[in-house]
């Protein structure tokens, strides 16, 4: 298939490709520091998430925050880094990226509630973008355009996954 043949998916958003691919970078870049034994073994999470909780606008997120996370940090821990790189890596290659997406939408709206309402300023709205951007990237199917969920979708045309 021809790059230019590759734009003119179903979808006609096949410019989002790009936009996918940036964002499956950031993932990668910003996991890449998270996948050693001293964030793994919780510390480097419940220090992060302890400075922000306290200005997390619902008291139900605060509450799960501070009695469930805080207390299962090393968890929590392997389920960060790991969950990023999975979303990362689904984003780059263009597979299952409705589902990856799905995921990146609920990490990155609980890291908005946690840290980015404490950061502000650009914290603040790059995780609104992010969120955004998951949204998109889920309506619109964006693994089709320069990614493998172009060929999965002609395999399995009925399925909703791709």
């Amino acid at each position: 298939m021809g790059l230019v043949k590759n734009f003119k998916q179903p979808t006609y958003l096949g410019y989002l490709a790009l936009i996918r691919i940036a964002v499956g970078y950031h993932f990668m870049a910003v996991d890449i520091p998270k996948l050693n034994a001293r964030y793994l073994n919780g510390k480097g999470l419940a220090n992060q998430l302890a400075a922000g909780v306290v200005k997390d606008p619902f008291a139900w997120h605060r509450a799960f925050i501070q009695g469930q996370v805080l207390t299962h940090t090393h968890l929590f821990a392997y389920l960060t880094a790991f969950g990023e790189l999975a979303i990362a890596l689904s984003l780059l290659t263009g597979c299952l990226v409705r589902v990856a997406s799905s995921f990146g939408a609920f990490y990155q709206a609980n890291i908005f509630l946690t840290l980015g309402f404490a950061a502000g300023g650009a914290t603040y709205g790059l995780n609104r973008i992010f969120i955004l951007l998951h949204l998109i990237f889920v309506a619109a199917s964006a693994g089709r355009a320069w990614g493998l969920d172009c060929i999965l979708k002609r395999a399995f045309p009925r399925s909703w996954l791709f």
